[in-house]
Protein backbone atom coordinates (compact mmCIF):
# COMPACT_ATOMS: atom_id res chain seq x y z
CA UNK A 1 0.00 0.00 0.00
CA UNK A 2 1.27 3.22 -0.79
CA UNK A 3 0.98 6.27 1.37
CA UNK A 4 1.04 10.46 -0.31
CA UNK A 5 4.35 11.65 0.88
CA UNK A 6 2.40 15.30 1.14
CA UNK A 7 -0.04 14.33 3.64
CA UNK A 8 2.31 12.60 5.55
CA UNK A 9 3.56 16.25 6.94
CA UNK A 10 -0.06 16.89 8.19
CA UNK A 11 0.57 13.59 10.72
CA UNK A 12 1.06 14.41 14.66
CA UNK A 13 0.50 10.90 15.53
CA UNK A 14 0.57 7.23 14.75
CA UNK A 15 -0.93 4.56 16.30
CA UNK A 16 -0.63 0.82 15.55
CA UNK A 17 -3.97 -1.19 16.32
CA UNK A 18 -4.48 -5.11 14.73
CA UNK A 19 -8.33 -5.21 15.92
CA UNK A 20 -10.46 -4.51 12.54
CA UNK A 21 -13.09 -3.63 15.33
CA UNK A 22 -11.17 -0.88 17.20
CA UNK A 23 -9.49 0.27 13.67
CA UNK A 24 -12.76 0.94 11.95
CA UNK A 25 -13.52 2.95 15.45
CA UNK A 26 -10.36 4.98 14.84
CA UNK A 27 -11.25 5.74 11.26
CA UNK A 28 -15.00 6.61 12.52
CA UNK A 29 -13.03 9.48 14.41
CA UNK A 30 -11.16 10.81 11.55
CA UNK A 31 -8.08 9.07 11.99
CA UNK A 32 -6.52 7.82 8.37
CA UNK A 33 -4.91 4.47 7.72
CA UNK A 34 -1.01 5.14 6.55
CA UNK A 35 -0.45 1.60 5.76
CA UNK A 36 -1.07 -1.77 6.51
CA UNK A 37 1.16 -5.08 6.65
CA UNK A 38 0.89 -8.93 8.43
CA UNK A 39 3.22 -9.84 10.79
CA UNK A 40 4.14 -13.89 11.40
CA UNK A 41 4.45 -15.68 14.48
CA UNK A 42 4.56 -19.07 16.29
CA UNK A 43 6.43 -22.26 15.24
CA UNK A 44 8.11 -22.02 12.28
CA UNK A 45 5.98 -25.52 11.07
CA UNK A 46 2.04 -23.96 12.36
CA UNK A 47 2.86 -20.18 11.29
CA UNK A 48 -0.07 -17.50 12.05
CA UNK A 49 -0.09 -13.61 10.86
CA UNK A 50 -1.70 -10.71 12.33
CA UNK A 51 -2.77 -7.81 10.07
CA UNK A 52 -1.21 -4.44 11.52
CA UNK A 53 -3.14 -1.05 10.59
CA UNK A 54 -1.29 2.11 11.04
CA UNK A 55 -3.41 5.02 11.44
CA UNK A 56 -2.18 8.50 11.42
CA UNK A 57 -3.93 11.75 13.23
CA UNK A 58 -3.90 14.92 11.00
CA UNK A 59 -2.78 18.07 12.53
CA UNK A 60 -5.78 19.66 10.34
CA UNK A 61 -8.24 17.21 12.77
CA UNK A 62 -7.30 19.23 15.82
CA UNK A 63 -6.57 17.46 19.32
CA UNK A 64 -6.24 13.37 18.84
CA UNK A 65 -9.25 11.57 19.63
CA UNK A 66 -8.93 8.03 20.75
CA UNK A 67 -12.10 5.90 20.88
CA UNK A 68 -13.15 3.70 24.00
CA UNK A 69 -11.47 0.15 23.77
CA UNK A 70 -13.38 -2.99 24.76
CA UNK A 71 -11.15 -3.20 27.57
CA UNK A 72 -11.10 -0.13 28.79
CA UNK A 73 -13.66 0.18 31.74
CA UNK A 74 -12.02 -2.87 32.99
CA UNK A 75 -8.75 -1.24 33.24
CA UNK A 76 -9.86 1.62 34.78
CA UNK A 77 -10.72 -0.48 37.66
CA UNK A 78 -6.87 -2.07 38.27
CA UNK A 79 -5.42 1.68 38.10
Amino acid sequence: MEVNQNNLEDIIEVFQETDIDMVNKYLNLGWTLLSLHTTDYGHPVERHQNTVFTLGWSKNNGNSQKPIGKYDDIAKKFV
